[in-house]
């Protein structure tokens, strides 16, 4: 395995581990917050959907980050019929999350607020991650 296709999977288990953890922080903040209120039985509702959120925010980070990597490291096969099975399943990806945010939507399996936290929060995750490899790379070059 080449040396930069091993620094983009180590970028992707950092950002993954540190978007778990904004995540769990998030939920577990949620939830010692909600169980203080007298809601009812639905005190898990906002925690669950922050949890939700963020494992398909980081799901996606993972396919769209594996598939720039693919592409940058040029790993598919010259263009023509590659290419093409290359844009269907990267759309299908899409199409997939597009059906599942819509199915939990529409029947109200998720508090709409804690999935859009969590979604959100993997994308701080990526900014965290970025932020340290820029400390890294400049403290490297002094």
């Amino acid at each position: 395995m080449d040396a930069v296709h091993q620094t983009g999977l180590d970028v992707i288990k950092r950002v993954t581990r540190k978007g778990a953890l904004i995540v769990s922080i998030a939920a577990g903040t949620a939830l010692i917050y909600l169980m203080g209120k007298n809601i009812g039985e639905r005190w898990w509702f906002m925690p669950a959907s922050i949890l939700f959120g963020g494992a398909l925010g980081l799901l996606n980070f993972r396919w769209l980050a594996l598939a720039v990597e693919r592409k940058l490291l040029k790993r598919i096969a010259p263009p023509g019929s590659s290419s093409s099975a290359s844009m269907i399943i990267n759309s299908l990806k899409l199409v997939t999350i597009f059906i599942v945010l819509f199915v939990v939507i529409k029947w109200q399996l998720v508090h709409i607020f804690g999935m859009i936290i969590g979604l959100s929060l993997s994308f701080l995750a990526v900014i965290w991650e970025g932020l340290a490899l820029i400390s890294h790379t400049q403290k490297r070059t002094e």
